[in-house]
């Protein structure tokens, strides 16, 4: 049974890294595999007086590769223009060799391309540090160094300077509006330099913050100058991504009410992690209670603001489980109120966590509303130790802990509240490539092949075993 195992793993081993076609591959496995294993047909000779059970266990890990390989054909025909072997070969290159170059050219290979939304507020501070809030029409998918996983924080690192802090929001996204690569990702870094240098001087910065929650659904609009940021959480549910076809109702909504929408963002902010069952959210209840906090807005003067902005890398918390990213903060002070958005660079938050800071920190701080959203980063997804492939905030991380360090993100901010002037840019990302429908068919394609590997290894073991027992 140990012979068929080996001789099962050594040739999907063979198949994932041989670059020659499909039958050399096999071939080249199979003397591969006879050769590894001749000592044990040896020694099977000499103690059960034949080779013959030796010889079988190398023939069904051998005809187990060929089934695997007809499962892997079977499963693509038609549906993709790639070669599924090929697949598998920049599957295994990234997991053994970390080197997500070939995965990323397939990707790119299949992908499509679009005009994606960019937004940015430049907000002047009157200290040495300015802040600029981009509003990113794109998925931070699809897992681990591919593609835009790593957006958030890579693209922080790579903008900021001393003079100038960067805070990612994103749009309503799934997973469709992946990157496929970061020589994409690189198309849109260089566009939101250009809207840097680009941007709109509209004057003093002016603001207003309304916040509605109800029935385990919650809807936070920060109104700067009218570009309203939109925030939508289902606090009360476990849910994934809020879809990206809800935008353009949305933001026509929006407009309705005189004002100009600068991102619909998406919280992400509560997920059931011992079930991970999901809700489809009420789209209707959003728009209800998106409506009441509009009318509120329209009857509410924008005032003065005063704006404070901190990031923390905390060390003392899981680096699998909140990404380089850190928790940042963006406290708005109107008149004496302080108004915060917390952003921690994460995929998601335990349910009940959410609530539990933003009842905590809004007494302990005497804050007037408070959002918390994550990232969505994808760069700790693929944890092999993860249920579900990544862990949410607050899953292993202690609670007071992280609301330790959320207090000392806001009081950071608040300390550093500095006057501003406002500058805007609206626009596009042109022709860049999404990966589209073809994600979906890929990932369910990967988690197809890891579950027949493990039912072939299992089945391999089983018919192995019956036929000793026939045999002998």
């Amino acid at each position: 049974m140990g012979t068929t195992l080996s001789s099962f793993i050594s040739i999907l081993v063979m198949l994932g890294f041989l670059r020659k076609n499909t039958v050399k591959v096999l071939a080249i496995s199979l003397i591969y595999v006879f050769t590894q294993s001749f000592r044990w047909l040896v020694l099977g000779q000499m103690i059960f007086k034949t080779w013959i059970f030796m010889m079988l266990s190398i023939i069904i890990s051998f005809f187990a590769s060929v089934f695997f390989l007809f499962f892997l054909n079977h499963r693509l025909k038609g549906k993709i223009p790639i070669k599924p072997l090929s697949i598998f070969h920049a599957y295994l290159e990234y997991h053994l060799n970390k080197n997500p170059e070939s995965f990323e050219k397939i990707l790119e290979d299949m992908s499509e391309k679009r005009d994606l939304e960019l937004s940015l507020l430049l907000l002047d501070t009157e200290k040495e540090v300015d802040l600029s809030i981009f509003g990113l029409s794109v998925h931070f998918g699809p897992f681990g160094t591919v593609g835009s996983s790593q957006l958030p924080s890579r693209l922080i690192k790579l903008i900021e300077n001393p003079s100038l802090r960067v805070l990612l929001l994103r749009n309503l996204s799934n997973h469709s509006l992946n990157l496929p690569s970061w020589r994409e990702v690189e198309k849109l870094r260089l566009k939101m330099v250009e809207a840097l240098s680009s941007a709109k001087q509209l004057g003093e910065c002016n603001a207003s913050v309304v916040q509605k929650e109800t029935e385990g659904y919650s809807v936070t609009i920060i109104s700067i100058c009218s570009y309203c940021i939109v925030l939508l959480s289902c606090p009360g549910y476990s849910v994934e991504d809020l879809p990206p076809e809800w935008v353009p109702n949305i933001s026509s909504l929006i407009s309705k009410y005189g004002f100009t929408p600068f991102i619909i963002t998406d919280a992400h902010n509560s997920i059931d992690s011992s079930s991970w069952r999901t809700l489809d959210p009420d789209y209707g209840r959003f728009v209800n209670i998106l409506e009441e906090v509009l009318k509120s807005l329209r009857k509410t003067s924008e005032k003065k603001v005063i704006i404070g902005f901190d990031r923390i890398h905390p060390s003392v918390l899981p680096n699998d489980e909140i990404g380089p990213g850190g928790i940042s903060t963006i406290v708005l002070n109107l008149e004496g109120e302080n108004h915060a958005l917390i952003v921690i660079d994460g995929n998601n938050m335990v349910k009940g966590l959410r609530n539990y800071l933003v009842d905590h920190l809004k007494k302990s701080l005497n804050l007037s509303t408070l959002e918390i959203v994550t990232t969505d980063t994808h760069l700790l997804t693929g944890i092999r130790k993860a249920k579900k492939g990544y862990f949410p905030i607050g899953f292993k991380t202690d609670k007071e802990l992280l609301l330790k360090t959320c207090i000392e993100s806001i009081k950071n901010a608040i300390s550093s509240l500095s006057a501003c002037s406002i500058k805007v840019w609206i626009g596009k990302v042109e022709d860049i490539r999404v990966t589209g429908g073809v994600f979906n068919i890929l990932e369910s394609f990967v988690k197809q092949c890891s579950k027949m590997i493990n039912i072939l290894m299992v089945l391999t073991t089983l018919l192995t075993f019956l036929l000793s027992l026939i045999l002998f």
